[in-house]
């Protein structure tokens, strides 16, 4: 697949935000192209200035500062997240490396980016562990547990946790140490019980990136592009596929959301599994009429699975959209993703999080909203075979299109 860059993410936001962004409205001294920033808006003339608000510290009593770090497992979407505040951390001054060795449209193994860090990064302010960076599939929880409680209540060398998805950051809570915790990539940071709510915590030292409204403005773009009256949904986990904020939009617009409950967790052997998901979809095409399904990734975590399962829609001229995952869409698994995930957007706002903790701020009294701009993915090649003619506008707004012409 080669991806064909349209435009630049400006020009995308100013034809797509209208409809996906704008909605969220603007408010002044929160957060602005990624930074934290203080702002003074001039309505007379519609500018605005902003000066960036941590800057590189050294740490009190000498040492540098450290940042372990909880993930899955190698995932593209959530390796781009991380890239992007590593590079955002480098453009803050906090660490030092000529080019990272990785390429965000491809790579996926989170750990093997933090352990170069550990290797090549020089700082006199920020140092990285290779001890201290787990994936939750690798390592069991009690290793992981005991490994962090080495480093914070015995050697005292990790000063913050950033924590990736929603069931990294809830183990990490359940451990309870007494040392800030930021946690990203969470579907659904207050419905999943993290934090209290968007404007406060619960505990000054949890952090949570909160998009509120991300999932709402995603399943409504769909739902005015495509028109559907039944789109299908099989998930695992209803907060982590966004369901809640779908059955909204849902009712709002007056369309179904045919629901099936699927945990792979719940099968011992992996095509009992995936037969057992197969006859789902194929009674969706057959029996429920879907006219458009939301893939929701926790399912079918390989992109080259899903692209096998999902030709059941694509042979019925059912369009296939993506939760999370431009993979997905680059995989030929997915027609379209509206990401509510923007890494390179969001990577900034990240970073100053870790610099404004390293400064000394609690975690639990800084921002946590920040609405990322939209980021569109189209496939062609897909909307061929299921004759989907996309619009002028939405080839406009598209920051990627795939195609093999």
């Amino acid at each position: 697949m080669k991806p064909i860059k349209l435009l630049k993410r400006f020009a995308a936001t100013v034809i797509a935000a209208a409809g996906l962004l704008m909605s969220c409205g603007c408010t002044n001294g929160i957060t602005q192209g990624g930074q934290i920033v203080d702002a003074e808006i001039n309505n007379n003339n519609g500018t605005a200035t902003a000066t960036r608000a941590y800057k590189p510290i050294k740490k009190p009593g000498g040492g540098k500062f450290k940042l372990a770090y909880v993930d899955i497992d190698p995932y593209n979407e959530t390796f781009r997240m991380l890239y992007y505040v590593i590079e955002s951390l480098r453009d803050d001054g906090w660490i030092s490396y000529d080019e990272l060795p990785f390429d965000p449209e491809t790579d996926s193994d989170s750990l093997a980016l933090m352990d170069w860090l550990a290797d090549n990064a020089e700082s006199d302010y920020m140092a990285f562990d290779k001890t201290a960076h787990y994936y939750t599939t690798v390592s069991t929880q009690e290793e992981i547990y005991a490994s962090l409680k080495q480093h914070i209540e015995v050697d005292k060398d990790i000063d913050a946790i950033l924590t990736m998805g929603t069931s990294p950051s809830l183990m990490v809570e359940e451990f309870g140490f007494d040392i800030p915790l930021l946690m990203y990539a969470v579907s659904d940071p207050i419905g999943s019980g993290l934090i209290k709510s968007a404007e406060d915590s619960g505990n000054e030292n949890y952090w949570a990136h909160v998009d509120s409204s991300a999932y709402s403005r995603q399943m409504q773009y769909y739902f005015d592009t495509f028109g559907f009256s039944n789109i299908g949904s099989v998930y695992g986990d209803e907060i982590v596929c966004a369901l809640p904020d779908y059955r909204s939009v849902a009712e709002q617009n007056d369309f179904r959301i045919t629901e099936y409950k699927l945990v792979r967790e719940d099968f011992a052997d992996e095509n009992e599994y995936y037969t057992q998901l197969e006859s789902i979809y194929r009674k969706m095409v057959s029996e429920d009429k879907v006219d458009a399904y939301i893939l929701n990734t926790d399912v079918i975590p390989s992109v080259e699975k899903a692209a096998e399962m999902m030709k059941i829609f694509y042979d019925a001229d059912i369009p296939v959209v993506a939760q999370v995952g431009s993979a997905y869409v680059k995989g030929d698994a997915a027609l379209l993703i509206v990401d509510p995930r923007d890494a390179v957007g969001t990577g900034p706002f990240v970073s100053n999080i870790i610099g404004s903790v390293f400064n000394g701020s609690k975690p639990g009294n800084l921002e946590q909203e920040y609405a990322s701009s939209p980021f569109l993915t189209l496939n062609l090649d897909v909307a061929d075979v299921i004759g989907f003619k996309p619009s002028f506008e939405m080839l406009i707004a598209c920051e990627k299109i795939i195609s093999n012409n």
